[in-house]
């Protein structure tokens, strides 16, 4: 066999091929240099334009995902293919020999991912990693060479592996991340930004761009760095922000044959710009003092918002400072994310904004951080304002008769005043007297004081007009005239002074009238006598020269300064009249006190009175004490020489102490110490009843006895001790503390146990052992013995329940007499009556109130209780009453017969039959029959009677006759009003039955006959298409075939009529069961799907 296989290489280099093709064709000799260096030129040629058409096919695939790769075969040109070769680069992958063995091998690495394919022959690489991209060359090997084959150098095809990028992410100058569609910043304009665009872990190399909306950033090209077939791409931008870069996404787009579509990362930059204008605008021309002005100042294109500030001249304008300056600033957001920012300056304008120049001046941190000047915009503001007045000299002090002058200088805008007015004390001066006043005018506005007396004495203000208003001076002139001081005495403290407080009174020589109101010197008296004049400058002490005379310090106050005082005045008019005696009243304490009691033991719940006594009464003299009790006090109710404390308690065991006292203060405490007894007492007594169930198997009593001094008990059973060798018996005993939360003395406990051991069965006998048991205790020095008894009984549950009646027979609207319900027990029993579920009562005899009715008829229970336990006892009611009856008609032994019913309590009953005349009057008939039964009365009818009657029964029992029942009879019976109800129900039961079995019957013979009917109509439309059944086998699926031959030819007409039918007519259907139509139905079959009759083939 010859074989052909057209295979090529992967083509080497072309630098390779063309040192190849020089070392093949060196020329040999000189005269071949030409030649050779040709032929050279030729395949070089012809090789790099093989290494160009190399690669026949390329594919892109992304990694993880299966691709393949296609060996196109043209048997036509090639022939018979013998086998296949797939190269991966330089190595053979796989191979595929064709033929009957058609044989596939894959190298071991590509075991798992690589299969080859025929029909088409492709090659299909699974999991497709980074690794797999190479150049794959299907190599053929034919059967028989055939020269229009072309397919020489086999079929190349390229394999690209893609990789999506792991990420894009946008890093700052930093290499931090910035998240995308994320602000950035804050920044300011001129600043440059610096940002890196990353593509991580990609295949094939990404295309990188930096965009502002629609226009591409300038930037050096993107870097590549390659790791393990994955590329990460880097591109940096730097740029300097500008106002183009406002409201505007910074993006970074990638693109890749990776991706699906293009990715975007992107960021905004929170940019911060300069304003680019400022004005100001507010009052035109000028404006009045009072009036509201305001001025407004606009800042343009500043992003952030600006920070405005006001200033009057120099002077920073502050809302704070000033409570009538409103500043109010308000910023709005533009489109391109800059600020218009509008301040308003509002005032009442006066005459201190007059010719000031306001200024507006604008800054944001972009200035600041370029150290740039604010923006600024400024105004100059007139103000027109009424005269503002100032008089002086602010203080005159004159003598009588002197002439003064009193000032008064203005400023006004406008200048020019149009009334002058001067006040006295808020009183108009009247300047036109001008014997006692000159000027005070628009000419001369200062006014003069001709001649002074006390009179003029006051404060003078100045007020003056022009055409905006009026302006009232606010200081004023105080003008003073001189006279001689009138004085009081002054104490302070104002008295009485404490002797022990040993404190210092002041006396103040105070000025009641005096001009001026200043003493330079005061003589002191005490009782009417010259104490001392001051200031003292003649004594050696100087303390006494430099001092204020009007005050005289009295030092340690005690009873040694006990005096009238008073004092007299001078100052630059002279000495003034002396004052009026102020009484200086020094109090002192009481004595020390003395403390007695009686009686000199107190007894607990008696009483005990303390007595204080005082020998010194003190100033003023005292009746009033204080009393402590153990250190505490002292008692706010108790000021008395004496106290009683009553009653004497556990508390009064302590120390008790008195003082006398005043408004001098309080004399020595005495102090003594009260012991306290108590007679015996129970503070733990037995009570009167102690109920012990009788299978306890323990049990004692407790008695607690208070007494001081000590006292001893003893128990006693009856009038019997208990003796300390009564094995049933043991005691334990204690003295107990005092108790100063209970209040209870020292006292004794004693508790006698029952030792249940050592009684008889080990319990109490519920007979025998309830009993009397007494605590006793001995007297002390302050009470006689005591003793405390207890009734010990035992206990146990109620037992043997019985009720006085077990039935109680009780006619119906009467009251039932009491039933008694006893049982043994101990404590005594609690008694419940129950009835149906319901509590009726907890007494021990049932008593119904209420007239009974016959519901009340049934079982009442008694249930008797107590804590131990409970028994029960049973009583039967039966509430009796008259009978009602009822009257029904039926035939008994073919006998019209009445029965009459009787229903009460008891059941038994005699009965009386009678007929109703017309006037209402009776007939009386009998007792009618028994026939066994207590309750019913049988009345047989007349057979003759032939008019209606009314029949009457009345039943009686043993508590009366009941009320008449009637019965109307018209006639006699029908045959069915002779059955009794049940019978009547079935018959008519079973008729009903009938009629609704004969309805069904009908229902399914239509039903049946509908469906033949059907039938017949299907068979009609067969037998319509096929010619009439003529083969000697016809007959043989008739339901009659074997009977007798048919005569050959019709009957006498004589005998039947015109309308006979033949039994074999053709034309017509006849017959329960429509033979014809079955014979013709026996013979053919339908097709299923076209619906068609067939005829059926032997």
């Amino acid at each position: 066999m010859l074989l052909t296989r057209r295979r090529r290489m992967p083509p080497p280099p072309a630098t390779i091929a063309l040192n190849s093709v020089s070392m093949h064709l060196k020329p040999t000799n000189s005269n071949s240099t030409p030649v050779g260096i040709l032929f050279a030129v030729l395949l070089t040629l012809a090789c790099l334009s093989q290494v160009q058409a190399a690669i026949d096919e390329s594919i892109s695939e992304h990694e993880g995902k299966s691709v393949v790769i296609p060996c196109p075969v043209n048997k036509d040109k090639c022939g018979n293919l013998h086998s296949i070769n797939w190269f991966k680069g330089d190595d053979r992958i796989a191979a595929m020999l064709l033929g009957d063995s058609n044989v596939t091998s894959v190298s071991d690495e590509f075991a798992n991912r690589v299969r080859v394919e025929q029909s088409p022959y492709r090659l299909v690489i699974k999991d497709l990693k980074i690794s797999d991209e190479d150049i794959y060359l299907c190599d053929t090997t034919f059967l028989i060479p055939i020269e229009t084959c072309d397919n020489f150098n086999g079929y190349r095809v390229e394999l690209n592996v893609l990789v999506p990028p792991s990420e894009v992410v946008i890093l700052d100058e930093k290499g931090a991340h910035i998240e995308n569609g994320s602000i950035i910043g804050p920044m300011q304009e001129r600043q440059t930004l610096k940002v890196t665009c990353e593509v991580r872990k990609t295949r094939p190399q990404p295309q990188v761009g930096w965009w502002r909306g629609n226009k591409r950033l300038m930037t050096h090209s993107a870097s590549y760095l390659e790791t393990d077939g994955l590329f990460t791409a880097s591109l940096e931008l730097t740029i300097e922000l500008s106002r183009d870069d406002l409201a505007h996404d910074i993006e970074c787009r990638v693109e890749s044959a990776a991706l699906p579509h293009k990715v975007t990362n992107k960021f905004r930059v929170d940019l911060q710009v300069r304003p680019t204008r400022i004005s100001i605008n507010g009052v035109e021309h000028h404006t009045v003092q009072g009036s509201k002005v305001v001025l407004t100042c606009d800042i343009h294109g500043a992003r952030p918002a600006v920070n405005l500030t006001w200033y009057n001249s120099t002077n920073i304008i502050s809302p704070e400072e000033n409570e009538l300056t409103e500043i109010r600033t308000k910023a709005f957001e533009k489109g391109d994310g800059t600020y218009n920012t509008q301040s308003e300056l509002i005032f009442n304008a006066t005459r201190f904004e007059n010719d000031m120049v306001f200024r507006c001046d604008a800054e944001n941190v972009v200035l600041q951080i370029n150290r740039e000047k604010p923006f600024t915009s400024s105004l100059t503001l007139e103000v027109l304002y009424p005269p503002v007045v100032k008089v002086s000299p602010p203080e005159i002090t004159v003598n009588t008769s002197d002439t003064v002058l009193l000032n008064c200088e203005y400023v006004a805008n406008p200048a020019s005043l149009t009334q002058v007015v001067w006040y006295r004390n808020g009183d108009l001066v009247n300047v036109n007297d001008t014997e006692r006043y000159e000027g005070g005018n628009s000419e001369n506005v200062a006014l003069v004081l001709r001649s002074t007396d006390k009179e003029d004495v006051g404060n003078y203000t100045c007020q003056l007009s022009n055409a905006i208003g009026k302006g009232i001076s606010e200081q004023q002139i105080d003008l003073d005239v001189q006279f001689v001081p009138i004085v009081e005495v002054l104490m302070i403290p104002e008295g009485p002074v404490k002797e022990s407080d040993e404190s210092n009174v002041t006396l103040y020589c105070n000025i009641l009238d005096a001009n001026p109101a200043v003493l330079t010197k005061v003589r002191w008296y005490a009782n009417a006598s010259l104490l001392k004049e001051l200031p003292d400058c003649e004594e050696t002490k100087e303390d006494l020269c430099h001092i204020d005379p009007s005050k005289l310090l009295l030092e340690s106050i005690g009873r040694g300064f006990f005096y009238n005082y008073s004092c007299e005045g001078y100052n630059a008019a002279g000495w003034g009249p002396r004052s009026e005696d102020k009484e200086l009243m020094v109090h002192y304490e009481p004595g020390p006190a003395t403390l007695t009691h009686f009686p000199l033991i107190a007894v607990k719940k008696k009483s005990v009175t303390f007595s204080c006594s005082v020998d010194d009464p003190g100033y003023p003299e005292t009746n009033r004490f204080r009393w402590l009790r153990g250190g505490r006090g002292p008692l706010q109710d108790v000021v008395t020489k004496d106290w009683t404390v009553e009653p004497v308690g556990l508390d009064s065991r302590t120390n008790y102490s008195c003082y006398a006292f005043n408004e001098g203060g309080k004399g020595v405490m005495a102090t003594i110490n009260l012991e306290v007894h108590a007679p015996p007492f129970f503070i733990k007594n037995l009570v009167p009843y102690t109920g012990m169930l009788h299978t306890s198997r323990t049990a004692n009593l407790t008695c607690r006895i208070e007494c001081v001094p000590r006292c001893e008990i003893t128990w006693l059973k009856g009038t019997d001790p208990i003796e300390k060798n009564d094995t049933r018996y043991f005691i334990k005993e204690k003295y107990v503390d005092a108790s100063p939360a209970t209040g209870d003395f020292e006292s004794m406990l004693s508790v006698l146990h029952f030792n249940m051991s050592n009684w008889p069965n080990q319990k109490f006998d519920i007979e025998s052992d309830s009993a009397n048991y007494t605590c006793v205790s001995t007297g002390n020095t302050v009470g006689p013995g005591i003793k405390s008894s207890t009734y010990f009984s035992i206990e146990y549950a109620p037992e043997n329940s019985t009720v006085s009646e077990e039935v109680v027979y009780v006619q119906e609207g009467t009251i039932s007499g009491r039933v008694i319900c006893n049982a043994k027990a101990n404590p005594s029993a609690h008694y419940n009556w129950i009835f149906n579920n319901t509590k009726l009562g907890q007494d021990q005899a049932l008593i119904i109130n209420t007239p009974m009715t016959r519901n009340h008829t049934g079982i009442y229970t008694c249930v008797a209780s107590n804590k131990h336990g409970k028994s029960m006892a049973e009583t039967f009611i039966d509430v009796q009453f008259k009978p009602r009856c009822e009257i029904e008609r039926h035939e008994i032994d073919d006998q019209d017969t009445l029965i009459c019913t009787a229903f009460g309590n008891p059941v038994e009953s005699d009965f009386s039959w009678s007929i109703k005349a017309e006037n209402d009057s009776a007939e009386w008939l009998g007792n009618g029959e028994r026939q066994g039964f207590k309750d019913k009365s049988f009345y047989v009818l007349d057979v003759g009677y032939a008019i209606a009657r009314t029949y009457r029964c009345i039943a009686n029992n043993t508590v009366g006759p009941g009320t008449f029942c009637e019965i109307e009879v018209a006639e006699q019976l029908a045959w069915w009003q002779r059955w009794d109800k049940t019978t009547l129900i079935i018959l008519v039961a079973s008729i009903l039955a009938l009629l609704l079995a004969v309805i069904i019957i009908c229902c399914i013979i239509i039903c049946i006959c509908r469906r033949r009917r059907r039938q017949d109509k299907l068979q009609d439309k067969s037998s319509s298409l096929a010619d009439p059944l003529t083969e000697p086998g016809e007959y043989e699926n008739l339901p009659f075939h074997g009977l007798q031959t048919a005569p050959n030819k019709p009957l006498s007409g004589l005998e039947f009529d015109d309308e006979l039918i033949y039994a074999d007519l053709d034309s017509q259907h006849y017959g329960p069961i429509n033979y014809k139509a079955a014979s013709v139905y026996a013979l053919v079959k339908k097709d299923k799907k076209t619906g068609a009759l067939n005829e059926v083939k032997n």
